[in-house]
C-alpha cells in the first residue's frame, strides 16, 4: 500500500470540513485523489452555503478528481454485480482498485468488497 497516496470518499471529505481532527491528521501529508462522485456529493450537499462551496472547490483544486474512464467503468459493473452496492459507492470503489490505491473513507460498507484496501475511520 502506498502510504502517500490515497483516494479520499465522500464522508471522509464532508467530516473533514466538519472540523473531526483525525480527519485532518489522516489526509495531511497525502496526494488525495477523488473520484468525481464524491465531489458531485460533496458540492451538491443541499446545506452548503456559498463561503462554504468555495472552500470546498479550493480543497478540491488541490486533489486528483478522477473521471469515470472506461476501465474504472468496467470495475464498477463487477463491484455492483458482485456486491449488489449503491452505484456511487460502487464508482468511488471502482476508483480505488483502478489506482490500487487504500480508500480513506468512514462508511463501514466499504469493508464488503474484498478486493478493496479500504482504510475505515471510525470515531
Amino acid at each position: 500500500m502506498n502510504g502517500d497516496r490515497i483516494v479520499a470518499d465522500t464522508s471522509l471529505i464532508i467530516n473533514l470540513f466538519n472540523g473531526v481532527e483525525e480527519v485532518r491528521e489522516l489526509i495531511t501529508g497525502r496526494n488525495l485523489f477523488v473520484s468525481i462522485i464524491s465531489e458531485i456529493e460533496v458540492l451538491s450537499h443541499s446545506k452548503l452555503t456559498p463561503a462554504d462551496s468555495r472552500l470546498l472547490k479550493d480543497f478540491l483544486s488541490k486533489c486528483y478528481i478522477v473521471d469515470i474512464e472506461p476501465s474504472i467503468k468496467d470495475i464498477t459493473i463487477q463491484i455492483r454485480v458482485k456486491y449488489k452496492t449503491k452505484l456511487p459507492d460502487a464508482v468511488i470503489a471502482a476508483t480505488a482498485i483502478y489506482f490500487d490505491l487504500p480508500l480513506f473513507t468512514m462508511d463501514t460498507g466499504f469493508k464488503t468488497i474484498i478486493d478493496l484496501q479500504a482504510v475505515v475511520l471510525s470515531l
